[in-house]
């Protein structure tokens, strides 16, 4: 049976951390732009939509190829979840009489995909067809093991409990992911059903591989390592 599959771009236009950075240039396109391009250009994406609170944010990616959709402005806050910006945008979607079976949501500050990754993500999804929603994850940074609560009198305790001499290589420790907004895909019938984290019982979770550089920009710096990696072509 085919599946429609819709891509939508989050992109609220009240950063607290960097502002506008859903807008600013890198590698001379808007941050947005590097999203929205590799949904444009996946075979299995019939409609690319930027999501937005500002009409400014709804031009520009506009002009990069997406359709547009002006969120309610009540959605356009520092506290709003992404739970309630794509259930309120699936429901009126399908008010409006467009007929799809999933979302994929590509948070604008990860600039680095691929149409063939996101075609791969929605095989992944096609493959579980009693799913919920579908996750990106990823090799940690640090291993829970190396994870550690420090009590008010500085003394310290692992925040998972583990033998600390059965896992003293870091070879030994035993797999985990971490999970990140790179991309999920959103059943349009299910997510009602799912938290604050795009998740519930019935999510499974896609192992983004390893040779995919994820950099979420969310500091000055971030999007200096983001425009050296492009530059020196690491990608």
């Amino acid at each position: 049976m085919t599946r429609k599959f819709i891509a939508m771009v989050p992109a609220r236009a009240g950063s607290q951390g960097l502002r506008d950075k859903n807008i600013r240039p890198l590698a001379g396109k808007p941050l947005m732009a590097h999203s929205i391009r590799p949904a444009l250009e996946c075979r299995m994406i019939d409609q690319t939509f930027i999501n937005s609170d500002s009409d400014t944010y709804l031009e520009i990616g506009k002009a990069a190829g997406a359709m547009t959709y002006r969120r309610p402005d009540h959605l356009g806050q520092s506290d709003t979840t992404m739970q309630a910006v794509v259930a309120e945008f699936i429901e009126t979607r399908r008010r409006e009489g467009d007929e799809f079976d999933a979302v994929l949501v590509l948070y604008p500050t990860y600039p680095f995909r691929t149409p063939e990754l996101l075609e791969d993500l929605l095989r992944y999804y096609l493959d579980n067809p009693d799913c919920h929603s579908v996750i990106g994850l990823k090799q940690p940074d640090t291993h829970p093991f190396l994870c550690a609560k420090r009590e008010t009198d500085g003394s310290i305790k692992t925040f998972v409990e583990y033998d600390g001499n059965k896992y003293y290589r870091r070879q030994d420790y035993p797999e985990c992911f971490e999970l990140t907004s790179w991309a999920m895909v959103i059943s349009a019938d299910h997510v009602d059903m799912l938290n604050a984290h795009m998740m519930s019982p019935e999510t499974v979770g896609y192992a983004v591989p390893d040779t995919v550089r994820i950099v979420d920009i969310d500091t000055e710096i971030d999007f200096y390592f983001a425009e050296f990696l492009m530059e020196k072509n690491y990608l």
